[in-house]
């Protein structure tokens, strides 16, 4: 890995936010990271910084004073800015949700997976499942870190 790692990580959730942190702890590397939670503030900085990983959460609030309704694809509008606008950092999707939508209007995890892998390959590594009880999603998360790092 190369001597420091600068990180985007947009996530609303405290406890995701300490699990992430916890996992960055235990990097043997150097690095920086900027925590954001909307989409406005995420295509802000994103614009205005250069950045070698992104994490991303699916289902944000779309501004800091709202509340989200659970399972929302905020994350998939930054993902249709970043495409727009030729952002193009090495992007891990991390989210704690296996269906998105409302009624008729949902998808499962899985589905979604494909559908933004296909859509956003120019920069999407992955769809990683969050669950605070497993060590799955930090050994996902570590792979993608050093695959896109070492390139």
């Amino acid at each position: 890995m190369s001597n420091s790692i600068n990180f985007l990580v947009v996530e609303d959730n405290p406890s995701k936010v300490s699990s992430i942190q916890e996992l960055l702890n235990g990097l043997e590397v150097g690095f920086t990271v900027d925590y954001v939670m909307t989409p406005s503030e995420t295509i802000q900085k994103l614009k205005n910084n250069s950045y070698d990983f992104f994490i991303l959460d699916m289902s944000l609030p779309a501004y800091s004073e709202d509340s989200h309704s659970i399972g929302s694809l905020s994350g998939k509008q930054i993902l249709q800015t970043m495409k727009h606008k030729k952002i193009s950092v090495p992007t891990v999707i991390l989210t704690q949700w296996d269906v998105f939508g409302h009624h008729e209007n949902t998808i499962s995890l899985n589905g979604l997976k494909k559908e933004l892998l296909d859509k956003f390959d120019q920069f999407l590594l992955g769809v990683v499942f969050w669950d605070s009880s497993s060590e799955l999603w930090k050994e996902q998360i570590l792979e993608y870190i050093a695959v896109s790092v070492n390139d």
